[in-house]
């Protein structure tokens, strides 16, 4: 068995033309996605614009695609005659530099989000149509999606009326030492195989700054999984979560969408669950390997399967 290391992954990686790959794999899957990113509502004021939606997004794409981690990177990286010269003929125009990484920035942050959002599902859709993942199907029936939050910023300092915050207090006292003001979004990503593709996206933010309760990541899975049915009202889902999502509204949404669900659980978040698993995983319980499972523990008027690995 060979082992692949970080270095040993880098050295396979100088052996890849990064660029010709993704024009093969545009070409063949993405084919109006020059179009679509020259569609891309620009933000900024007309007498500011010199270089189009399409120039700077596709130059973000290949950034991406070619693994470049920092914006000053990419610029350092594509300061070259070829590459301006390739993205020129890619996109059919003439450039004589490409657009600086304060350009993009810029550009990004004035960006509607939804804008981008239509370019993801135009190409999540363009690989449905092709049918070329499905052999990732779970028993060749379900897509898995994945749905876990994530951090993207925290201040010392509220940022805008719509931060999270969180307060730490003094255990003996209980008195407030420290405020962190941070925003989460919450994702859904669709497995196949050692890759996931971003599917659907919910920020996790509070109303306003005066909100008895803040929001949270149950309620931002309510507005995801709306999200999600309105934009693939046929796709057969199985849900992929931690434990967190071991709860009756994750359920309800689950059954009413007529999705299968597969979730993590830990012993302190359904108690009824994990008693009746325990009293009987004894005397029933199936094993193989080292895994033991129960079919039928009923909750809530349903009837769940639960597996200790």
């Amino acid at each position: 068995m060979i082992k692949t290391t970080r270095k040993s992954k880098r050295e396979k990686e100088k052996e890849i033309n990064f660029f010709e790959a993704f024009i093969k794999l545009q070409k063949h899957f993405f084919k109006d996605i020059k179009e679509r990113l020259k569609r891309v509502k620009d933000p900024r004021h007309k007498s500011y614009i010199e270089y189009g939606s399409d120039v700077i997004l596709f130059s973000v794409l290949m950034k991406n695609a070619c693994g470049i981690y920092s914006m000053s990177n990419m610029i350092e990286q594509f300061n070259k005659d070829e590459c301006i010269e390739n993205i020129a003929r890619v996109l059919g125009c003439e450039l004589e530099e490409l657009p600086h990484y304060d350009t993009i920035n810029n550009f990004l942050c004035s960006l509607n989000p939804e804008e981008i959002e239509k370019i993801r599902d135009y190409m999540i859709r363009e690989l449905f149509r092709k049918r070329s993942l499905e052999s990732f199907r779970l028993l060749n029936k379900h897509w898995c999606i994945a749905v876990d939050a994530t951090g993207l910023f925290s201040f010392s300092e509220r940022h805008c009326e719509h931060c999270l915050k969180k307060e730490y207090k003094n255990k003996e006292t209980g008195e407030i030492e420290k405020t962190v003001y941070y925003h989460k979004v919450l994702e859904a990503k669709m497995v196949v195989g050692d890759m996931v593709f971003s599917i659907a996206t919910e920020f996790i933010e509070n109303e306003d700054e005066n909100v008895s309760k803040q929001d949270c990541e149950i309620n931002a899975f309510k507005r995801l999984a709306a999200k999600l049915r309105k934009k693939y009202p046929r796709l057969p889902v199985g849900i992929l979560g931690d434990s967190l999502y071991a709860c009756e509204p994750v359920f309800e949404i689950c059954s009413s969408n007529n999705w299968e669900y597969l979730i993590r659980f830990k012993e302190g978040r359904i108690k009824s669950v994990a008693r009746e698993f325990n009293n009987i995983k004894g005397l029933e319980g199936k094993k193989t390997g080292d895994s033991t499972w129960i079919n039928d523990i009923f909750y809530n008027q349903r009837v769940v399967i639960l597996i200790e690995t």
